[in-house]
Parts: C-alpha cells; structure tokens; sequence
C-alpha cells in the first residue's frame, strides 16, 4: 500500500495553527489542554509520534481506532492510514483468492471514486480513512472476500422501473449506484436529525427528476445518457459528502454536453499506480483524457515515418513520471504533492505534444525527449 511522508505543506499548516494557539492562549492553559489530549497535532514531531503509535497497536481494530480519533484531518492522513491498512491486511491479505483480492481493491477503489470530485486535503483524509476501514472489515469478516460486490445498491434481478433497469445495464452507473446509496445513507445517520425530513423530501424530488434531465426512457439508453446519469449520481453523492442536499439539475444538464469517460483508460480497474492517481482526482482525470487527443494529434503531425519514436518517446516520458513523481502503491490515496507533481508534469509533455511536431523533422524526437515536470 502508499507510504508516503505528508506533504510538508500541510504540516507547516497545522504547525502554524499550534503556535499561534501558543501565541493567544495562557501557557498553563495550553500545556493542560495538550497533556490532557492523547492526540497530538502538526509538526513532524507529531506526525513522527502518531506513526510510531499506529505502528505499536496490537491489532487492526485498536490502530483503525487510534487512527479515527486521532486524524488530522488533512493529506497526512494517507500516510497514517497507509500504515493502518497495512497492518490489517497482513492479517487477512495473503489467504485471500485472486477473486478475493479483487473484490477488496474494488472496494478500496469505491473509496477514493467517492471523493474524487471534491477539492481540498480533508477530503483526502476521508478517502483514507474510508480506505483504513474497508482494510479492517474484511480483517474483521474474511468471508467478505467471497461475496461479490453487487451491480447496485439494489437487487438487478428485481429492477422494474426504466431507471433501475439503466442503472443495472452499465456497471460504472451501477459503482456510481452503490456510492450514493451508502452516502446517502450515512447522512441519514447524521447527528443533525432535525434536517432529516428535508433530505428524505429532496433525495425523492431529485430522483423524480432524473429521467427527464437525462432522456431516460423504457427503450435502452444511449451512452450520452448513461453518462448524464452517472455525473448526475457522482454530483448527488458529491454534494451530500459536503454537506449539501440542493438539487442537481441544473449542474448536470450543463455538463451533459462533455459527459464521457473519467480518464483515457478505464478507472473501474486501474492497475497501476500512476492510474490510480488519476482516477483518484476528476480535475486529472480529465487532464488526461487532453493527453491522449494531443498524443493522438502529435501522431497523426509526424506521420508513420517517426511513429515508432513517437511510442518510444511516451514510453520513457511515464518511466520518468513514475520516477519523478511519488506515486505510491495501488489502492492509497494520493496526496496534494502526487497530484500536483502528475497535474504538472500531464501539462507540461501536453505542451510538448503539441508544439514539438511543429519543428523540423530532425528536432521532433530530440524535443519530445526533454522531459520536464515544469515547462521551461
């Protein structure tokens, strides 16, 4: 799983935020009220102290629990979480069945495709602890692993209406089903009970509206309005993790227009690490999708006489990505330095698709194969 140090970025964050609750409260008052909390805050000191208790818990469910009390609450969360997962999966990860295996890193992957619309580190924090959990359930429940994960949060031999006949038909709406379904039902668990009415009333009033907005009828939908639907259940579920229960309508019929795919590859079964980044991040998802139109531009520019170099020249620019970047393992959740170093270094060889063609014959290749994480 991921092992990477916490950005330095948020750690001077919460580093600040612990000086400056020196700087205005009493000294006596803040050396009690941090004596009194087993959890402490920013600074590598205390990131160095929490992973060395996480790495000393007896079991998976005792460092599952220090982890959920003591977060931060911030992209140093997938490193913490990391270690978490990392103890719970020796206790069940080795005995699982290929089929088994699969059936865990589709559920990790439900985690990080939960939060992959949402901007800002505490949503990486949830996408990891979210991770840290699913690690202990099935350390908790080994025959989980033999269960296979369902088509939707419903049963599809039972789906009547139009629309949960659509949901059933494509198994990207079908993981976008099974996210909202568990959001939605955690919002219901929320500690605001007085909000619940309203959320049951809009959660209907929503649903009512969906087959209008996206063309949803009885004959088998075209493939612009599967996408209307997911983006229209990924916004939903999106919207509830932060907290909001407004319509969507307007949202998705806006995007309806550049509705397709979360990547350039198919994100239901990343199987490397730099896609598992991508897929983790929809604002990079889309960036390379770009890449794959200026690749396919650059190709068609140079012609069949320089393709081999072209497939050359992408080959080595991802060994110098997977290099440059830290990406990690399959199944974390990548953090705010691997998802800016890969938006950047996505941007920069985008350039270089883009302009290097345009060059002499005898500079294209030597050009494409100035790899930069920056442009210069």
């Amino acid at each position: 799983m991921v092992r990477i140090m916490p950005c330095m970025v948020e750690l001077l964050i919460a580093l600040k935020r612990s000086l400056t609750l020196i700087l205005f409260l009493p000294l006596g008052a803040y050396i009690m009220a941090n004596a009194q909390d087993p959890c402490q805050f920013g600074g590598d000191d205390a990131a160095e102290g929490l992973v060395k208790t996480l790495t000393q818990e007896k079991s998976c469910s005792a460092a599952v629990a220090k982890l959920h009390a003591c977060a931060w609450g911030s992209s140093a969360d997938t490193q913490f979480a990391s270690l978490v997962v990392e103890k719970c999966e020796k206790t069940f990860f080795d005995k699982l069945s290929p089929t088994g295996r699969e059936r865990y890193e589709e559920e990790m992957q439900l985690c990080a495709y939960e939060f992959a619309r949402q901007q800002g580190t505490m949503y990486m924090s949830a996408a990891a602890l979210c991770q840290a959990d699913v690690a202990a359930d099935f350390s908790a429940n080994p025959d989980k692993a033999s269960r296979p994960l369902s088509r939707a949060s419903f049963d599809c031999g039972k789906a009547q209406t139009p629309l949960e006949k659509a949901i059933c038909s494509d198994i990207r709406l079908g993981k976008a089903d099974i996210v909202l379904s568990r959001v939605y039902a955690n919002a219901l668990k929320g500690d605001d009970q007085t909000g619940k009415p309203a959320l049951v009333l809009s959660e209907k009033e929503w649903l009512k509206g969906l087959p209008a907005t996206c063309g949803v009828t009885d004959k088998p939908l075209s493939q612009k309005s599967l996408n209307c639907l997911r983006i229209a259940f990924e916004l939903r579920f999106t919207a509830l993790d932060s907290g909001g229960d407004e319509d969507n309508d307007d949202h998705v019929a806006a995007d309806v227009s550049d509705a397709g795919p979360r990547a350039s590859f198919d994100c239901e079964s990343p199987s490397t690490a730099l896609e598992i980044v991508i897929c983790a991040d929809a604002e990079l998802g889309q960036t390379d999708i770009r890449l794959a139109e200026a690749y396919h531009k650059a190709g068609t520019a140079m012609g069949a006489a320089q393709h081999k170099d072209l497939i050359e020249s992408e080959r080595k620019w991802l060994h110098f990505v997977n290099e440059s970047c830290p990406l990690g393992a399959i199944g974390g959740i990548p953090p705010v330095m691997t998802r800016a170093c890969v938006r950047q270094a996505f941007e920069t060889r985008i350039g270089q698709l883009l302009q290097c063609p345009k060059k002499g014959s005898s500079e294209q290749v030597s050009c494409l194969n100035d790899f930069q994480l920056f442009e210069k």
